[in-house]
């Protein structure tokens, strides 16, 4: 995908009116993205009717932690996201990794409007705090450096055009990612104990993951490495999820 064209495109369509500049742009986006799936385009479309999705972390099958998004509407009519995840690895009792974050996303018509992030990463306490202006991303980051032109997405993988982008946004410090995507293809996971079918992409990069989407467009599996282990983030049941007032924050 042309950055530069989209970039173009985004500063024409700004005169016009919010909902039909983010309906062009959208479709600006994904006609120009160059990979092949039946993944839907709906940025909605991985977003339950009831807000809220599970994911356990894994290495090797033991649980390690727990991720989850809850979604809302503001006054105004645009989407929260909220972004919780805790990743506690041990040896016995010995810690060896801790990671905490949060994050709220607020979006209008598949816009990203601005991220709000903490994150305490094993020992180290990591930031970003940014907002759409006149075509740009401003504000603060830990990694932030001021080069986040519109349209981008972030990495709080929801919206399923994620696997569409050659530049993202990372949640965690506001820095910029620029990954290259390839199609796997279609696999059928054990999601809750039930048969799911999900196409796997690889993102490789400052991003490295495996990822799967239904064709509905919900998240349902990430993999990555982290020191030579590999964890499984993949969507559960909110009953296996430890109750908010138990939730350590960073």
């Amino acid at each position: 995908m042309a950055r530069f064209d989209l970039r173009i495109a985004w500063d024409v369509l700004h005169a016009i009116s919010s909902r039909v500049r983010a309906a062009l742009f959208l479709t600006l986006l994904f006609s120009t993205s160059a990979v092949a799936d039946t993944v839907s385009r709906n940025w909605l479309g991985g977003v339950p009717d009831d807000g809220f999705l599970a994911y356990e972390i894994s290495r090797k099958g033991k649980p390690l932690g727990f991720q989850t998004l809850t979604f809302s509407r503001s006054e105004s009519g645009e989407l929260i996201v909220d972004v919780h995840i805790e990743i506690d690895f041990k040896l016995g009792p010995i810690p060896l990794f801790r990671y905490l974050h949060d994050n709220r996303e607020v979006w209008r018509d598949g816009v990203l409007l601005s991220m709000k992030s903490k994150t305490y990463n094993n020992g180290e306490d990591v930031t970003a705090d940014l907002k759409l202006e006149d075509g740009r991303y401003v504000g603060s980051g830990s990694r932030f450096e001021d080069n986040l032109e519109a349209p981008m997405l972030s990495t709080s993988y929801f919206n399923p055009n994620f696997i569409r982008q050659s530049a993202l946004i990372s949640t965690q410090d506001g820095r910029l990612l620029e990954p290259q995507v390839e199609t796997l293809g279609v696999e059928t996971l054990n999601i809750g104990g039930a048969p799911v079918q999900a196409t796997r992409f690889r993102l490789s990069g400052k991003l490295s993951i495996d990822i799967w989407y239904t064709d509905a467009g919900r998240w349902v599996k990430t993999e990555f490495s982290r020191g030579g282990n590999t964890l499984v983030v993949k969507q559960t049941n909110p009953a296996r999820i430890p109750p908010r007032k138990k939730w350590r924050h960073p």
